[in-house]
């Protein structure tokens, strides 16, 4: 396995399928994408002959053996589909959100190991340029303790422009708003602090038509270092707030933006910008951020050794989200009912 092509297997032919990872895989000499599987044939066959992969299936039982599989379903449907991929013994490349649940994202780790198989998840913004040099700023310590955090990515959607399939509903399948997208600055946050463990302090939750639409946490991140620091998040797709993440020290505020054209400046307390970073290392466009998540987890595939994407590092990720939908069905968040 280690000098050949590895043979990959796809379950789950949608859209980030089909526009995301596909393009990227397919321009990738070490793999050779065997088949993929869809619960509508009609769809996984409509995928394979755009691409040109051979076999397309609906059920995995069908599915001949492979090194290396992406199930790109729905969180909720996973439960079913994870741990019939890791039993047929193969490596396992898993779309966000990785789970809901510590419990659930603690089962497939423990099947992976009890398989020997490797197990990843699709977090492309730990790829981008920003992340990678923002994280490698705050390991350096370049400018000194961290004394709080924050992060924020909202903006006023009025429309989708997109199909019905954009967003599913279902939150018991997709887990909803926060897990589908808030999710993306939640792990990039967790990803640049290094973070090992979160405990959420408080939160609250627009909601309408049982889809959370905003969602303002406060927790305390626990880093690699050992250091514990306070930090607020906000996430919303109803209100136009101020993107990025934002770190303060003692002398001055880094803020890094979320997205792939946004640069990092250091910016003084009275808001003036002091200077911009030059970013070398990362992805400046999605389709690099997918090619290098896809490099790094075929070479832990590979050697065994974890990468950014091995899905025991999300685990802070699973952690705050599982918290934060626990508070607002217990009624201790701030749940209210947008009007309509």
């Amino acid at each position: 396995m280690k000098d050949r092509p590895l043979k990959l297997g796809i379950v789950g032919a949608g859209l980030v399928t089909s526009g995301s990872h596909l393009p990227a895989l397919v321009n990738m000499p070490d793999i050779d994408i065997t088949w993929i599987c869809d619960r509508s044939l009609a769809t996984a066959q409509r995928v394979a002959r755009s691409y040109k992969i051979a076999q397309a299936y609906s059920e995995i039982s069908q599915c001949p053996d492979v090194d290396v599989v992406l199930v790109a379903v729905p969180v909720g449907a996973r439960r079913v589909v994870v741990p019939e991929v890791l039993a047929r013994g193969w490596h396992t490349f898993c779309e966000k959100p990785f789970a809901i649940t510590l419990a659930e994202h603690d089962a497939y780790l423990d099947a992976a190991a009890r398989y020997g198989v490797q197990i990843g998840v699709a977090q492309t913004r730990r790829y981008t340029k920003q992340s990678m040099t923002g994280r490698s700023l705050l390991q350096r310590h370049v400018f000194g303790p961290v004394l709080g955090v924050a992060a924020a990515e909202g903006s006023r959607m009025t429309r989708t422009n997109r199909g019905a399939e954009w967003y599913v509903p279902d939150t018991a399948a997709s887990g909803g708003m926060l897990a589908e997208l808030g999710v993306h600055v939640v792990d990039q946050l967790m990803f640049v602090l290094g973070a090992t463990d979160v405990a959420v302090r408080s939160s609250s939750q627009a909601i309408h038509l049982g889809l959370d639409l905003a969602t303002s946490v406060r927790a305390d991140v626990r880093t690699a270092s050992g250091a514990t620091l306070a930090c607020g998040l906000e996430f919303s797709i109803i209100d136009d707030l101020c993107n990025g993440i934002f770190v303060e020290f003692r002398d001055g505020v880094l803020h890094l933006g979320t997205f792939l054209d946004d640069t990092i400046t250091l910016v003084s307390r009275e808001g003036e910008t002091l200077c911009e970073f030059a970013m070398r290392e990362g992805a400046s466009t999605i389709f690099e951020a997918f090619c290098l998540e896809w490099r790094d987890f075929l070479r832990q595939c590979r050697t065994g050794t974890p990468s950014h994407a091995d899905a025991a590092t999300v685990r802070p990720t699973t952690a705050l989200i599982e918290a934060c939908s626990a508070r607002a069905r217990a009624g201790d968040a701030v749940a209210e009912e947008v009007a309509r």
